[in-house]
């Protein structure tokens, strides 16, 4: 757990990252003295909230974030079956391999550009997430799959203890904590990959679609409004969804390490 201090220094060490970011965009500001290039910092303020109230820009964000959580739930469940086969037969985990090398390596752009002559630019992009998502999260699952206690999950085959409670006492508490830890990132990554496969295909009402017609416009503060639109939705999801591993503690025991660590820790 993090003290008081801890947290601060966090805090400190966060608001003056934010800081220097904004300083180096004042010195890009002053140093191009072109708003069409880099716009100032006021400019895109009010272009920000002026899109907060814009029924336009909220329907492109509920489009856009409709399809990323659609992805991602696709990708997620794809992968979690296929790693369950993968980590339970040996010829699953190697006729696999070859596709999830293929799906790890190509080109985000040039699978794009394919789907969009195979399908529409409203589909193209969730298929594009999925593709490019499914990879990462069958990894993951695999290597919570691999690290989980064979010797526990044999000696409770030998104790006899039925399959169910092996299942929800052994496997799950020991796969659950590492991918769950790993969702909010994931879905933070979708939402990147939706907006930039949106903006190629040029997805009509959708954030990559706002940010490609301000491209074309030359709006300048709009696309940089747009662009830290999606940057807080993004960390906002990663953050609420990062609370999911709280769900796990008192399964895993988590709660109890640190309560036998903190009567230790008073008893010193």
């Amino acid at each position: 757990m993090q003290t008081k201090h801890g947290r601060l220094y966090n805090l400190i060490v966060s608001v003056s990252a934010i800081v220097c970011m904004w300083v180096v965009w004042l010195i890009a500001y002053f140093a191009v003295n072109d708003g069409y290039v880099v716009p100032s910092l006021w400019d895109t303020v009010v272009e920000f909230f002026s899109l907060l109230c814009s029924a336009r820009f909220w329907s492109a964000f509920g489009m856009t974030l409709a399809r990323t959580a659609l992805s991602w739930l696709i990708s997620l469940a794809l992968a979690a079956a296929l790693a369950s086969l993968s980590a339970s037969f040996y010829g699953v985990r190697r006729f696999l391999a070859p596709f999830i090398a293929v799906f790890r390596t190509v080109p985000t752009m040039a699978i794009t550009l394919m789907l969009l002559i195979w399908s529409s630019p409203r589909v193209a992009p969730s298929i594009v997430a999925v593709l490019m998502l499914f990879p990462l999260s069958y990894a993951q699952f695999m290597a919570a799959f691999d690290g989980t206690d064979i010797k526990l999950a044999e000696m409770a085959k030998v104790y006899g203890v039925p399959p169910a409670a092996r299942l929800f006492k052994i496997y799950i508490p020991q796969i659950l904590p590492p991918v769950l830890s790993q969702v909010g990132a994931n879905l933070s990554l979708t939402l990147k990959v939706m907006i930039s496969a949106e903006v190629l295909c040029s997805t009509f009402n959708s954030l990559g679609g706002l940010i490609y017609e301000s491209n074309v416009f030359l709006d300048t503060a709009q696309m940089f409004a747009l662009t830290i639109s999606a940057l807080v939705a993004g960390g906002l999801l990663e953050w609420a969804l990062s609370k999911l591993t709280l769900l796990t503690r008192r399964w895993t025991g988590g709660e109890g390490r640190v309560r036998r660590t903190k009567e230790v820790g008073e008893r010193d």
